[in-house]
């Protein structure tokens, strides 16, 4: 828990900035994600759950689309701006945000039930053990209607994690312009034992030429690949859909070419 109280609380208003900088596409996403929902026959109006929304960029979006939705995220940061974001777009009737914690969503969001629950962006699962993983799925199995969907997008996959650690080896370091101040390098490291992205981010502030050291953190997460996250899925109340490799053309999954974009019917 350490590392994401650290990065999403304690320096949230570093995160922040990298979220805000993905404002920028989160439209098409929205818009991919509904023709998705679509296909599934969840049409406008239906309520969604957006869990690990951070500052609502999914959300908001898909609320502009005629989604009703709630945000869920664990920062009370990140809320705040998704509130005011929301605003901002003409939706806080329909893209509501409250501060809550995956690990006891249905009792933060007791007697709301959901047509279907969205985890975007490598978010949530992974966070913690799988024992604990396990239990979250269960818990939002709680809160999503009988036949609702629970949607695992944009989601880091083993396959594709292995093959890029295998060609870029342990001493590989991404330099990332996050905005005209901030710059993160990533340095990644992978245990294929474990399934475990060690990754350390180290921000710096632009100063001309120059880059002033600022903060850093580790982050730790646990891979899953596609046969493992049906299996924990299944094992918790829902039942396998689909699984695509991307959400631009809703084409098959591909081994070693896709992240992992999965959808589960609830049992």
């Amino acid at each position: 828990m350490e590392w994401i109280e650290e990065l999403f609380i304690d320096k949230g208003e570093l995160y922040l900035r990298v979220l805000n900088k993905m404002w920028k596409k989160a439209d098409r996403e929205a818009m991919n994600i509904k023709r998705l929902l679509e296909s599934l026959n969840v049409h406008e109006g239906s309520l969604l759950l957006d869990l690990g929304c951070g500052n609502g960029r999914i959300a908001v979006n898909l609320a502009k689309l005629g989604y009703r939705i709630i945000g869920v995220d664990i920062s009370p940061l990140f809320v705040r701006d998704a509130e005011e974001k929301a605003k901002i777009n003409g939706v806080d009737g329909k893209a509501l945000f409250r501060v809550g914690d995956a690990r006891r969503i249905d009792e933060e969001l007791d007697e709301i039930h959901f047509d279907a629950v969205l985890m975007y962006w490598t978010t949530i699962l992974g966070y913690y053990d799988k024992a604990t993983d396990a239990d979250i799925l269960k818990r939002v199995r709680r809160v999503t209607k009988n036949g609702g969907y629970l949607l695992i997008l944009n989601t880091a996959s083993l396959d594709l994690t292995i093959l890029r650690a295998g060609i870029s080896g342990s001493d590989t370091s991404y330099l990332e312009e996050v905005d005209e101040d901030l710059v993160i390098v990533e340095k990644p490291s992978f245990d294929p034992l474990k399934a475990a992205l060690s990754t350390r981010w180290t921000f710096y502030r632009r100063k001309g030429r120059d880059l002033e050291y600022i903060d850093e953190i580790m982050l730790k997460l646990r891979i899953y690949g596609l046969h493992e996250l049906i299996e924990l899925a299944e094992d918790n109340g829902w039942q396998f859909v689909n699984a695509y490799k991307d959400l631009e053309t809703l084409s098959s999954y591909k081994p070693l070419l896709s992240g992992l974009n999965v959808v589960f019917k609830a049992k």
